[in-house]
């Protein structure tokens, strides 16, 4: 009898002690799992809300899995820097602090043309047919030709064109701001355009210019008709050009 008064606490004790360990052995595996170091991305300065991301503001950090925030590009599970190069940040990240997705946004309309423009430059608006936007991308280069009726010697009068602006960067094209737009931004933008060109057959460029270029642009289009030309890829040679004329032409 007194072998069993001995018996069942010991039972119990050791019961008590497997459970305890149990419990133990559990916490130390959230521990360790909590305390893995995960490829997060960061901001390596502070990023102010409306910046457009280049590759030099993203770093890498080493963050421990439980402190990584929700909606994080984790770039150990096969996010990419490259998914967050040209998206525009949505409010402030401190320097150091983790990219999210609630916090950047795609270049669009929302986040405004002002956010491609460079410094001492200007983003010039000019009304473009259909049939000229459908052919012209974000990114490329163009010249501006100005066909305007010359008044000559006599009171005469005879239509000539010259080019007024030479290798000039397109910003964007209706509302096709180019850089950062997703493939759903893309359809979303291309439905837009196609709306508004069942209504209109005129759309928009945004030409980046000096504000000089643009006071000369927005003068050239009061005195006679605009036309924009594509340069191909690379060529940025700026030379003076013979301003054309049917007399030179036929002669």
């Amino acid at each position: 009898m007194k072998n069993k008064n001995i018996f069942f606490p010991l039972v119990i004790a050791l019961v008590a002690a497997l459970i305890y360990y149990f419990v133990l052995y559990m916490a130390q595996g959230k521990l360790r799992s909590s305390q893995k170091m995960e490829r997060v991305a960061v901001a390596a300065v502070d990023l102010p809300e409306g910046r457009v991301i280049s590759r030099p503001n993203i770093k890498e950090a080493f963050i421990p899995l439980a402190f990584i925030q929700k909606d994080a590009y984790v770039l150990s599970r096969g996010a990419n820097i490259a998914d967050i190069e040209n998206l525009v940040t949505r409010v402030a990240i401190a320097k150091g602090n983790q990219i999210t997705k609630p916090s950047i946004m795609s270049l669009n309309p929302e986040a405004g043309i002002s956010l491609k423009v460079m410094p001492n430059y200007r983003a010039f608006i000019l009304g473009v047919d259909n049939s000229v936007s459908s052919l012209i991308k974000p990114g490329d280069k163009v010249d501006v030709l100005l066909t305007f009726d010359a008044l000559l010697k006599g009171g005469s009068k005879e239509k000539m064109t010259a080019t007024i602006l030479q290798d000039i960067p397109v910003l964007g094209v209706g509302s096709n701001l180019g850089q950062g737009m997703d493939s759903a931004s893309r359809a979303n933008a291309a439905d837009r355009e196609a709306n508004n060109a069942a209504f209109s057959d005129r759309s928009v460029l945004s030409l980046s210019l000096s504000p000089i270029e643009a006071q000369y642009l927005a003068l050239a289009r009061e005195e006679g008709e605009l036309t924009v030309i594509v340069r191909a890829t690379g060529d940025t040679k700026v030379s003076p050009i013979e301003i054309a004329s049917f007399s030179k032409l036929f002669n």
